[in-house]
């Protein structure tokens, strides 16, 4: 029997990650701060304050934005801030913002943008995407590993050879990176398909497209035969 994975589709969401040099933090000040470059607390904290302000306002024009937009009452949506977090909780949707240090190099900071979405998309108004100053261009579906006997390796064999019957029918390259868990997919028209085996998520960019409700949509019409392949 061959190993296939288990999307849990309930646990969607959308995501966007900017990584941005420490000094372009819009509490930077050139000649008082110092660039900082490390892991850890105080790193964090630096990159904290350099942000909070700018991370506040995001907060709060999502919160206004969804009121005028979805016309929700003061009783019906919540927003709170915290040191380098944030959100903004709705019946149709939970937003959060995060910041900190770029796992990958600490002298940058990472935003972290989530939208999860209460409601099916094709509910949403055609604006609800003009909530978000900042669009989220990713839609991530978590999954758990295969039940039965399967290794790393058998499983990763089995989602290229997956992957690679996609791009067989579609058009696309495949890249491999075993050593880290993940492998991706390429279309022809640039959008990309990735596994990571570590992060357990399969995450989908479309080329051109972006915002919570237009990804949604825009996966379920294009995409619903990889989901079949994954699940085969």
């Amino acid at each position: 029997m061959s190993p296939a994975l288990e999307l849990l589709p309930d646990r969607l969401f959308l995501r966007r990650l900017d990584s941005v040099a420490v000094h372009e933090l819009p509490g930077f000040i050139k000649g008082r701060h110092r660039k900082q470059g490390e892991h850890g607390r105080a790193g964090e904290q630096f990159i904290h304050e350099l942000g909070g302000e700018f991370l506040s306002e995001e907060v709060r024009v999502v919160y206004d934005a969804a009121k005028r937009i979805l016309g929700l009452r003061r009783r019906e949506i919540v927003r709170a801030v915290a040191d380098g977090g944030g959100n903004v909780d709705a019946p149709q949707f939970r937003y959060v913002l995060e910041l900190g240090v770029d796992p990958h190099d600490p002298s940058r900071a990472q935003w972290q943008r989530r939208v999860h979405l209460l409601v099916p998309a094709t509910s949403l108004p055609s604006g609800f995407d003009e909530v978000f100053p900042v669009a989220c261009n990713e839609l991530v579906v978590p999954f758990v590993w295969p039940s039965g006997s399967f290794d790393r390796s058998d499983l990763f064999d089995h989602l290229v050879e997956r992957l690679e019957d996609f791009a067989d029918r579609h058009g696309g390259s495949v890249e491999e990176h075993e050593d880290h868990g993940r492998t991706s997919v390429t279309t022809t028209d640039g959008s990309h398909v990735a596994l990571d085996l570590d992060a357990r998520e399969l995450s989908l960019r479309i080329q051109g497209v972006d915002g919570p409700r237009e990804v949604s949509l825009e996966a379920q019409r294009r995409f619903s035969e990889l989901a079949e392949l994954m699940l085969g």
